[in-house]
């Protein structure tokens, strides 16, 4: 338990579910891309085994004492799964060079049979990752598991271009993708909640300045619903969501897709959320990961911080104070602290305006 915490995530998380006075409402620190430098470790070390990806997801943990560890499928999982040619950086992120669905018309080269725990490799270090957490931590803080959405999963197999223009040009082929997508996650979430490992997704190309209003309703909403759906007909009390980017026009329509919770991009105003989902949804973020967490000085993170929670500490159905997305490689450490340091201060229990004016 963190020295400045009174209660483990665990406590904390059983009492607020049962109404019961708690030391202060969970936090969310998005610490993944900068997350193996605590170790002083690469990338790739951290990607070599799940005990490695565990081991980092620890570290996070002890340095900061957020609300949960997770692991992570990662945005181009799926892609990996069916040999996508990819970049091999030491500490950045990897993108795709090559997409397996090099005709959106053929989708031949994907087999369900290889989105699983025993041979998808990307699905199986998270699952193995998943249970040494649960092992080394679970009497303290919760393990999740983070998934992609179908419409950000058919872009890692065509590639956005591709998905972007065939919406338009051929949409009953992105269609069949799509369907394809859906029964794949499925398939991979369904041992990961079997084993009670709560599920998140994120969606970042179903984005109100990539989607309009009309195609995310044809091609997000449809499947990220049976996708939520089915996660809940296998036991999963809840499915969260983070969408990048500018989701305003879209805050009704997410809600709709059935998730639980909305984690908002920074570009997303706080109070016009609360506004018009508050009562539907809880809420979480937005501290500007660029802007505030990696350029700017502690005070700007501190004000950052003040600044969301006088926004949506009241939002009918809940408020966690996060990061509006995942922070950057190179993040300033004190920065981070600050982060949480003022977050603690803002989250005491109950919310007390006075502690982020």
């Amino acid at each position: 338990m963190h020295p400045d915490d009174q209660m483990t995530p665990v406590e904390r998380a059983r009492a607020l579910a049962k109404g019961e006075r708690i030391d202060r409402y969970p936090i969310n620190l998005f610490w993944g891309a900068p997350a193996h430098a605590l170790l002083g470790w690469t990338r790739r070390q951290e990607q070599a085994s799940g005990a490695n990806i565990a081991a980092v997801k620890r570290k996070v943990y002890e340095t900061f004492g957020c609300d949960g560890v997770n692991a992570d499928y990662g945005l181009h999982g799926m892609a990996v799964a069916f040999n996508a040619k990819v970049t091999d950086p030491e500490h950045l992120p990897f993108s795709i060079l090559e997409h397996p669905v090099k005709n959106i018309q053929d989708l031949s080269c994907l087999d369900l049979e290889r989105l699983t725990v025993a041979k998808d490799p990307t699905a199986s270090k998270c699952y193995e990752a998943c249970q040494i957490l649960r092992q080394e931590l679970g009497d303290e803080v919760s393990c999740s598991m983070g998934f992609p959405g179908p419409f950000t999963s058919a872009s890692a197999l065509a590639g956005t271009s591709q998905l972007l223009k065939s919406l338009i040009t051929q949409p009953e082929a992105v269609h069949r993708l799509l369907e394809f997508t859906t029964a794949g996650l499925l398939q991979l979430v369904r041992p990961f909640i079997a084993a009670g490992f709560p599920i998140s997704i994120s969606d970042p190309v179903a984005s109100g300045p990539i989607l309009s209003k009309p195609r995310f309703r044809s091609f997000v909403l449809p499947y990220s619903q049976k996708l939520v759906a089915g996660c809940k007909a296998m036991g999963a009390t809840g499915v969260g969501v983070h969408i990048c980017g500018d989701t305003t026009n879209l805050l009704e329509d997410v809600v709709e897709c059935g998730y639980t919770s909305f984690s908002i991009d920074n570009v997303v105003d706080l109070a016009v959320a609360k506004e018009r989902i508050g009562a539907k949804i809880p809420l979480i973020g937005n501290v500007d990961p660029v802007n505030i967490l990696y350029r700017g000085t502690s005070e700007d993170v501190r004000q950052a911080v003040r600044a969301c929670c006088r926004k949506a500490w009241d939002s009918p159905k809940g408020y966690i104070i996060a990061t509006g997305c995942d922070t950057v490689y190179g993040t300033p450490l004190e920065n981070a602290y600050a982060f949480m340091e003022e977050a603690r201060k803002c989250a005491q229990f109950p919310y007390d305006p006075a502690n982020f004016q």
